[in-house]
């Protein structure tokens, strides 16, 4: 069994992601679902996170992420912690 992915854990990723974007210079993101306890985690907790670092890592022209699982499909693909930890070192 996988290690299990809470909320908190997306919560710290958004924290950290909106933290290089201001860095970078650019407006914090608006992710969807602000309010995370007691919800399954979806495919958009993990993509608005990716999407948002890209864009801040390239405006600091930093090198692009190569992502496990680059594509989350709804009903294919499980989100793993591992998805939570690139996040998180692409912050770092």
């Amino acid at each position: 069994m996988g290690v299990l992915v809470k909320a908190v854990h997306i919560t710290e990723v958004r924290k950290a992601v909106n933290a290089m974007r201001t860095a970078a210079g650019l407006t914090p993101t608006m992710f969807t679902d602000n309010a995370l306890v007691g919800m399954p985690i979806k495919r958009l907790h993990i993509t608005e996170p990716r999407s948002s670092l890209d864009e801040a890592r390239s405006t600091m022209g930093f090198g692009q992420i190569l992502y496990i699982d680059p594509t989350l499909t709804v009903g294919v693909t499980t989100v793993k912690a591992a998805h939570v930890q690139q996040l998180r070192s692409g912050t770092q």
